[in-house]
């Protein structure tokens, strides 16, 4: 009988391997706090996602990466003629696509703030944004196709659209596991997005579901 039960157990374990969960805590490199204020020019209100998976199965793509720099987005006229948005991208190298397909780089917008003067510039530089949250922040992104939401009259539509949960910074201070930090809300305050090791929690709970690429 002990012989049966040790084949079982043997033969149990010949099944096709699942994709190896990524590290639930690893360590990366000091970021300081980032100033996500810098980020967060538009209030929203909308119906938060309890959980990391929740949100990934209403969204096309969902990727992780790190931020390798800002440029200058799109100007775009938005409703009143002559009223001009303007936009600056968090440009991201992609290192694990989760669901769906995305580009070795992809660019996330935020919006750049009201203008100070008659010339439009917007109250946060470039520079604002790249000292807020520098190059090397390692992030988590949840995106959709952009739908056009007015007349570009500076640059290029963006490609990609993130839901308010849809950026997440991994914020390093005197952890070196870090925290996870809404780009542009505060993070949802429920037991599926409060997990230990900043986004790598986040990512462990996504592979528990199915999310693996």
């Amino acid at each position: 009988m002990r012989s049966i039960i040790l084949l079982l157990v043997l033969v149990a374990g010949c099944g096709v391997a699942g994709p190896e969960p990524p590290p639930a805590c690893g360590s990366s490199a000091r970021t300081g706090p980032l100033d996500t204020r810098v980020l967060r020019q538009v209030v929203y209100d909308y119906p938060a996602s309890p959980s990391p998976e929740a949100l990934a199965g209403k969204v096309k793509t969902v990727v992780t990466g790190h931020v390798t720099g800002w440029v200058a987005g799109p100007v775009v006229e938005e409703g009143i003629p002559g009223d001009r948005t303007r936009y600056v991208l968090m440009r991201t190298q992609v290192g694990k696509r989760l669901k769906g397909a995305a580009a070795d780089v992809v660019d996330v917008a935020f919006h750049q703030g009201a203008a100070l003067d008659d010339e439009g510039t917007p109250v946060h530089s470039v520079a604002d944004f790249a000292r807020a949250v520098p190059a090397g922040t390692r992030v988590l992104l949840f995106m959709n196709d952009a739908r056009p939401s007015g007349t570009v009259v500076e640059g290029r539509p963006v490609v990609h659209s993130t839901p308010p949960q849809g950026v997440i910074l991994h914020e390093v201070t005197d952890d070196p596991g870090g925290r996870a930090v809404g780009g542009k809300d505060e993070i949802f305050s429920s037991p599926g997005w409060n997990q230990p090791c900043g986004i790598d929690g986040l990512i462990a709970r996504l592979y528990a579901h199915g999310f693996t690429g």
